[in-house]
């Protein structure tokens, strides 16, 4: 069992498992969605101008699809950079695709 979660394997009891999810949907429901974030910790907007930017938009055609000015996308894609200890708009990108987060 330790060289399972070790082999980032294992398993849980089908009652615990769903102890588990129902705990998850009900953070997600009652406390991180009121606040417009999400599990991956990003907010939605942030998750749609890292979709858009890994799609080949620029900032200009980022801020006029979601009608943000480009200063606000300029801002979001620091605060994701920051938050996440990234190097570059990337980075940002490929951290958010190879985490599952976009």
């Amino acid at each position: 069992m330790i060289r399972a979660a070790a082999a980032g394997e294992g398993s849980l009891p089908p009652d615990l498992l769903g102890r588990l999810l129902q705990q998850v949907g009900a953070l997600q429901r009652d406390v991180l969605a009121p606040r417009g974030l999400t599990v991956t910790g990003l907010h939605d907007r942030e998750v749609e101008v890292l979709r858009l930017l890994a799609d080949g938009f620029d900032t200009a055609e980022i801020a006029v699809k979601l009608s943000y000015s480009q200063r606000t996308i300029k801002n979001i894609l620091y605060d994701v950079t920051n938050r996440f200890h990234l190097r570059n708009r990337c980075h940002s990108v490929a951290y958010a695709l190879c985490n599952g987060l976009i």
